[in-house]
């Protein structure tokens, strides 16, 4: 395979860098201190981007849970507005918009590639602008999977699937840039799971042997006569690599690797496949020192869900 095994740290995404999103934020009413609230009521925070609801009624003037807190005795975080679904901690809970997806990123730092996970659209098209050479990256993906359409009947017939995670990395290193990505799905609902940008760092090159897997969290109980009932769940994703490193660069690898042991990050095993792209954790890893010059990193991820 000898691909490169590759990390890409994801900025986050603030309401300074978020310049402008086509996706209304509009889920529900706007919080207020004034107005008085039943049970089951919800309402969104323009300053959290998320939607609370109210587990009491005459609910007034009680104060929003401030994250970690998920809860209080009068409201409930039920996650992300729509328009920051995208920018969550989840992969599965999506951002949706008829026709496209369009987002203006100021970015403070450097941004060598844009992740998109479990999308749904025609194209992507990423455009990164400099305040002083211009448009410095101007390209457009088809999202369109056309793998295992190889003959006329297959073309005319067979059905579509389309590309849902892609990374693309290889973005020019300028600072301080205005960085445009659009999820292209005209006639139709363009829908995004997370979208991360960030400076790639390649640490090697993954070898044949990967394994890859997903872990389901839905539940399937049996009753007594066999039937099942199911509840389904979210999932995560897995991958097990095995890397070509240089000696060189172990002790800076750990510290990496320690920087980043809490904190998820993009994981690219082999930009060849999507579902070797992974953005989570890693649950465990070695560095066996095999020769002279090259060492070999044993690491197992493990996505958000």
């Amino acid at each position: 395979m000898s691909d490169g095994f590759t990390i890409i740290p994801a900025i986050a995404i603030t309401d300074d860098i978020l310049v402008s999103s086509n996706v209304a934020e509009n889920d529900y009413p706007v919080y207020s201190t004034a107005t008085t609230y039943a049970v089951d009521a919800y309402v969104i925070s323009t300053t959290t981007h998320h939607i609370y609801r109210s587990l009491q009624g005459a609910n007034t003037n009680k104060p929003l849970p401030v994250l970690p807190a998920t809860a209080t005795d009068w409201w409930q975080d039920v996650g992300a507005t729509n328009r920051h679904k995208m920018f969550d901690r989840s992969v599965q809970s999506q951002t949706s918009n008829p026709n496209s997806i369009e987002i203006e990123l100021a970015i403070e730092g450097r941004a060598t590639a844009v992740t998109i996970l479990n999308a749904d659209g025609d194209e992507l098209h990423i455009e990164m602008e400099s305040p002083t050479a211009g448009v410095v990256y101007d390209q457009t993906f088809s999202l369109l999977d056309h793998a295992g359409i190889s003959d006329f009947y297959s073309w005319h017939f067979d059905d579509r699937d389309r590309i849902r995670d892609l990374a693309i990395t290889g973005l020019p290193p300028y600072a301080g840039v205005t960085l445009r990505i659009s999820i292209l799905r005209p006639g139709g609902t363009a829908l995004c799971g997370a979208c991360l940008v960030g400076q790639a760092k390649e640490i090697g090159d993954t070898q044949f042997g990967a394994r890859i897997g997903m872990t389901d969290y839905s539940a399937k109980t049996p009753d007594a006569f066999g039937n099942l009932t199911v509840l389904e769940r979210a999932y995560s994703q897995r991958g097990s690599f095995t890397v070509v490193v240089q000696n060189t660069f172990i002790d800076r690898l750990h510290k990496l690797l320690a920087r980043y042991r809490a904190t998820p990050v993009v994981y690219i095993g082999s930009p060849l496949y999507g579902c070797m792209v992974n953005y989570g954790f890693y649950k465990d890893y070695e560095t066996e020192i095999q020769y002279t010059t090259e060492s070999l990193l044993s690491i197992n991820i493990e996505s958000l869900t």
